[in-house]
């Protein structure tokens, strides 16, 4: 059990019809995104510097990912008096940014670990957040 998990059944409302399971993982998924991606743009930026211009795209696709992926964890939180055309508008978002970002990343991860680890937590938060999606009415 996560503090997610606490937090949504401590919730004094009802939080039909999303699944608090998904809604959970979505949470969690785009807050380990979030982190993978600041700490890859910052590895990046450590790489020599003959390096750092061919991972320019990854680093703003790295920080792009992590705000958004914030944003999301933070908007699907708030159930009170959620707009679901906003939630999806956020959810569809941030799929696209967290698949970007992984492209961008799984093109480096063979040369660089940080890259690689950086574009599975993007993919498993683009599908968390897909998930969280399909469950929208």
């Amino acid at each position: 059990m996560t503090t997610t998990d606490d937090m949504l059944r401590s919730h004094p409302g009802d939080l039909a019809p999303l699944d608090e399971g998904a809604l959970a993982r979505c949470v969690e998924a785009c807050l380990a995104c979030a982190q993978a991606c600041v700490a890859c743009a910052d590895a990046c930026l450590s790489e020599p510097d003959d390096v750092v211009p061919a991972l320019r795209a990854c680093i703003r696709l790295t920080q792009d990912c992590a705000d958004f992926c914030t944003a999301a964890a933070r908007a699907v939180s708030r159930q009170t008096g959620a707009d679901h055309t906003v939630l999806r508008a956020v959810l569809r978002a941030c799929v696209t940014i967290c698949g970007a970002c992984a492209r961008e990343c799984e093109t480096h991860a063979g040369r660089h670990d940080h890259c690689r680890v950086c574009a599975e937590q993007c993919r498993a938060g683009e599908k968390a957040c897909q998930d969280l999606l399909d469950t929208l009415p």
